[in-house]
């Protein structure tokens, strides 16, 4: 887990790389040197040490030197890869997962990457020929930003030091599964499956090994870790399944003891033991407030979702790395998948077509609000977050479920996540009913930030700040972004004090969902 900065065919490609780094330290923990294989070739590292912690310098290389990785994110089947990479005669130096990329690439090419289980940025280079390859990993999990240039190419894992190292051009996005080379950019085959019917009835049995497994794999062998932790169905398994490996990991709780989530995230502590730990925060504190600037720069957006969240993530990324932990797992993933917001559980409840197309673009905007949210607010405070059910294995059998093991009529309510429910069922000793039965919260609104309501607190702040006359100079001005609310003007106002906004196209396409189903969008605007 890092920050990488690649100059490609770019003029004074050093120094430009060097500005990159400078501007995300707060990715890692040590500045690899800079390597500059010729003048205009330049690429370097801001490395949080995880894997190999003393070897895994990047770039790392092939083993015949042929092709250079800088790398961000893990790959949690390294292992396995180096195994069957050794046996085809491939000489290892280090334990890093990063060399593993880089021999695999070199033996089987972009074909590598449908072997490759995990969370992942990389640009890799070939000094001989001039040509690269950039890739991100399918659900989008870790971020890679470019400017293009007269040819040239310039990487970096954050925006704003892009926007600061060049005076103009725009911020591109590489989206999530795919690979970017000088002539193409195209999606890759990866280990995700492409869903189709027959559609499959859920077992909990099944269930259990596959998410058991995926949260074993992303545990860290060797250092310390915590668990995300609201109470919520999905971070309760996480922990869950998590403390059978390492009991002694704690669980961190974001809100006051009087926070909607507490009480359920209380009864798990209280039944199994854990070590809970709570962050406080009012959310609707001037304090609170008054760190919105700081959630908008850390998280490069202006949704009013994402940068909600970000006050909590914020919070709980700066008490764990504090408490000397770098590695943590949270549950993003699991609602998209297992249906657990309000407009799946009725997309589906409606029938399969229009539940699996909702379902996609709910996945489709993950990069741009969840996992966005959990990568700029965990490394801000060099943390490596880990994702267990977005993992490629949990990902495929959720995606085959027929919607009746998805969403459920219970009393003559639609109730999502059915299939993640009935893991309860496994361990009733363990996993308390009251959580099993709960219903959905976003975590800004299970810490305690109120916002349905349009008289809620938080809304008559931006209603007192800005004014119905500035409301409409602020849309003039923003006119290509689409604002809907004062409180969405307010965070673009922040984000373009941060940064040139005109300047990253993607920030106008908006990340909402597009309710394509008619009946259901009938039905959401209830």
């Amino acid at each position: 887990m890092c920050g990488i900065g690649v100059a490609i065919d770019w003029p004074d490609a050093v120094e430009a790389v060097e500005r990159l780094i400078g501007g995300i330290l707060h990715r890692g923990d040590v500045s690899d040197p800079v390597y500059s294989p010729d003048p205009d070739t330049a690429m370097a590292t801001r490395r949080l040490c995880i894997v190999d912690r003393d070897h895994a310098v990047q770039p790392q290389s092939s083993f015949d030197g042929k092709v250079l990785v800088s790398f961000n994110g893990e790959i949690y089947n390294h292992d396995e890869i180096r195994n069957e990479l050794a046996a085809l005669g491939v000489p290892f130096r280090t334990q890093s997962d990063t060399e593993v990329l880089a021999n695999a690439l070199r033996v089987w090419g972009q074909r590598a990457l449908a072997r490759v289980s995990g969370m992942y940025a990389f640009v890799a280079f070939e000094p001989e020929s001039g040509e690269f390859l950039a890739a991100r990993d399918p659900f989008g999990i870790k971020p890679l930003y470019l400017i293009q240039s007269d040819g040239g190419f310039l990487f970096c894992s954050e925006i704003r030091p892009l926007l600061e190292t060049v005076e103009s051009g725009d911020v591109l996005l590489l989206p999530p599964g795919y690979l970017l080379t000088r002539n193409a950019c195209v999606r890759f085959p990866s280990p995700l499956r492409a869903p189709a019917a027959p559609w499959q009835q859920g077992d909990a049995a099944t269930l259990d090994r596959l998410l058991s497994d995926a949260v074993r794999s992303q545990i860290p062998s060797d250092l310390p870790f915590a668990v995300k932790f609201s109470g919520g169905i999905d971070s309760t398994l996480l922990a869950h399944y998590a403390r059978q490996v390492r009991p002694e990991a704690p669980g961190y709780f974001v809100g006051s003891r009087t926070a909607p989530d507490y009480p359920f995230a209380a009864a798990y502590a209280e039944t199994t033991g854990l070590d809970l730990r709570l962050i406080p925060l009012d959310p609707e504190s001037d304090d609170v407030f008054s760190r919105l600037g700081e959630a908008v720069a850390a998280s490069e957006s202006f949704e009013p979702s994402l940068v909600r969240g970000a006050l909590g993530s914020l919070a709980v990324s700066e008490r764990i790395q504090s408490d000397g932990i770098r590695v943590a797992l949270c549950g993003e993933g699991a609602d998209e998948l297992f249906c657990g917001y309000v407009p799946l559980e009725r997309a589906f409840g409606e029938d399969e077509e229009s539940g699996r197309l909702l379902r996609d673009d709910c996945l489709g905007l993950m990069h741009r609000i969840s996992l966005q949210r959990v990568d700029r607010c965990s490394m801000r405070h060099q943390l490596e977050t880990r994702v267990p059910f977005l993992d490629p294995a949990v990902a495929n059998y959720a995606m085959q479920l027929e919607a009746g093991s998805l969403v459920r009529n219970v009393n003559g309510r639609l109730v999502g996540k059915a299939a993640l429910r009935d893991l309860y069922d496994l361990y009733p000793k363990q996993l308390p009913r009251l959580i099993r039965d709960r219903t959905k919260l976003l975590f800004s609104e299970g810490s305690g930030l109120e916002v349905i309501s349009a008289d809620s607190v938080w809304k008559r702040r931006f209603e007192e700040t800005i004014s119905d006359r500035d409301f409409q100079d602020g849309l003039k001005e923003f006119a290509v972004f689409d604002l809907q609310t004062k409180e969405e003007l307010y965070y673009l106002r922040l984000l373009s004090q941060a940064f040139d906004v005109f300047r990253v196209p993607h920030l106008r396409g908006r990340a909402w969902l597009s309710l394509r189903p008619s009946r259901q969008a009938e039905r959401l605007r209830a």
